[in-house]
């Protein structure tokens, strides 16, 4: 079944990502990332260059709150804030090379699962796969593209445009 098919994979996709960022996640180091921490760094990774204001939305938690997360985040070498160019109140959030290199062992093995899917399937195949996932991301994941307005610098394709 579709349903069925589409949670496996973003579930296995998903556990991967745990595994590696858990197996990384060394206990008492000052710059160890707590599971919260991780799943934070990772929706401002996703959001690309979040305001505060806009991070706390998409989390569901207050400013304060939010600020807090960022400030640990940051404090460890995770995030880093940048002030807008056009406008000094405009705060921005953003993921360091550091979060980057625990991130990249996600990126590393969709890598693997691409070249997999090039031994198997021919190009037309694969034209046709790449197009209907295209249209998922871009077309019918409403819900989760309106927070992307300024999504991170991923892989060409792995963002809608």
């Amino acid at each position: 079944m579709l349903e069925d098919d589409l949670h496996n994979i973003y579930l296995k996709l998903k556990l991967y990502y745990y595994r590696r960022i858990f197996r990384k996640i060394a206990e008492n180091e000052k710059d160890t990332l707590t599971a919260l921490e991780a799943f934070c760094a990772e929706a401002i990774y996703g959001l690309g260059h979040p305001t505060l204001t806009e991070f706390a939305n998409f989390i569901n938690v207050s400013q304060p709150n939010a600020a807090y997360k960022v400030a640990n985040l940051e404090r460890k070498g995770y995030v880093k804030k940048t002030k807008s160019n056009e406008d000094g109140r405009i705060v921005r959030i953003s993921i360091t090379d550091k979060f980057l290199q625990l991130y990249g062992t996600s990126e590393r093995y969709v890598s693997i699962l691409a070249k997999r899917l090039e031994r198997k399937y021919s190009k037309e195949e694969l034209d046709q796969f790449s197009a209907i996932m295209r249209s998922i991301s871009e077309d019918m994941m409403t819900e989760v593209n309106k927070y992307l307005k300024n999504r991170a610098e991923l892989p060409q394709g792995v963002m809608p445009e």
